[in-house]
């Protein structure tokens, strides 16, 4: 399996996996990505030697979450039920999350984020409200897309 590390401070690198050193250092806010999940699922996925060194192509693919650190937090692990909905849905759902954590999802969006889940259930992840049902991100899942929100920013201030 390849892992990549995003950080603040630095441009994603590959690492040895959730006992590299280099977690430990990562300050937060920081990701970690299992980069190789997507190429497993899709001959047509993304080049992994080039294009997983970016953070825009980490939330486009569909890699696997597998850890995030807030600043000044440990690390916390991503549950199975966030990291499947994060990879089921489209890069588009993933960047306007990653641009706004409250965004909100029709119920469309969120079967396809849930592998065709029903609208009536709601997970540890998703929580909705009004009629028509609108679903917003929670859990793990949301703070997870908070991370890469901050990492967004802070990489579009040093552009």
């Amino acid at each position: 399996m390849t892992f990549v590390l995003l950080t603040a401070g630095d441009h994603p690198r590959f690492v040895d996996g959730t006992d590299d050193p280099n977690l430990a250092e990562a300050a937060g806010p920081a990701v970690l990505f299992a980069v190789d999940s997507a190429a497993d699922d899709s001959n047509s996925g993304p080049d992994i030697d080039t294009e997983a060194t970016s953070l825009n192509a980490c939330i486009d693919a569909p890699y696997r979450p597998l850890a995030y650190r807030e600043s000044g937090a440990d690390w916390s692990e991503i549950d199975f039920e966030a990291a499947d909905h994060w990879e089921q849905m489209g890069p588009e759902l993933r960047r306007r999350l990653v641009e706004d954590h409250l965004a909100t999802l029709t119920v469309g969006e969120f079967k396809v984020a849930t592998n065709n889940g029903s609208a009536s259930i709601i997970t540890k992840n998703w929580v909705y409200s009004g009629s028509p049902r609108t679903y917003r991100a929670a859990g793990r899942l949301r703070e997870l897309i908070t991370v890469l929100g901050e990492l967004t920013r802070r990489t579009d201030q040093r552009a």
